[in-house]
Formats: structure tokens, sequence, C-alpha cells
């Protein structure tokens, strides 16, 4: 059957932590600046987590597997916290599907 993982709802407050955390970084248009807020205090990360960690860890995923398939879609995490390119569905479709590809062969 493989690995169906619910979309949880869109976590405005963590959207809008990412900003300000941004906003306190500068004007200055590094990628870094960008990751560093997206990745600041884990909260995106741990809020995905808690939703889908007992079926992640069903498929035997473990929260650092997880952590570095989220690593691989860190720009479309700034996509959709810090300039609205994508939306939250979107993105967690695109972590579903690599979280997908990779664990389901392995189960």
């Amino acid at each position: 059957m493989g690995i169906v993982l619910q979309t949880p709802k869109e976590p405005r407050e963590i959207k809008d932590l990412i900003k300000s955390v941004r906003s306190r970084l500068g004007a200055n248009r590094s990628i870094k600046y960008d990751s560093f807020a997206v990745w600041s205090f884990n909260q995106l990360p741990k809020y995905l987590w808690e939703s889908w960690k007992e079926i992640l860890r069903e498929n035997k995923v473990s929260w650092q597997d997880f952590l570095a398939i989220l690593k691989l879609h860190t720009k479309d995490m700034i996509d959709w916290a810090l300039y609205d390119r994508i939306s939250w569905e979107e993105l967690v479709s695109r972590i579903t599907e690599t979280i997908t590809q990779n664990f389901e062969e392995e189960v």
C-alpha cells in the first residue's frame, strides 16, 4: 500500500516566525540567511514530524532520515515561507514524494 501522509494544516505561526527571523537578519538577499531562517528552531521539521511520526516510524523512517529529506527541500521551504512562490500543499506534496521514493522500496 505504501506510505500515505495526510497534509497537515498550514502552520501560519511557523511561517510568520520564519519571516520574522529572516527580517531580523537584514535586507541582504543571501541564500544563507534564507536557509537559516527556515531552519531556525527546527519549528517546521518538528511540526511535520509530529504530524507524521507514527506512520514514518512504522515505515522505518527515523528523525535523522526525515531531517535529511527536509534538507533536500530547503529551497522549497524558502519558496513557501519567505516568498510565497509555492503553496503549503505543494511544499507538502514535494516532501511526501521524496519520502515515498526513498522509503517505500525498503519496507
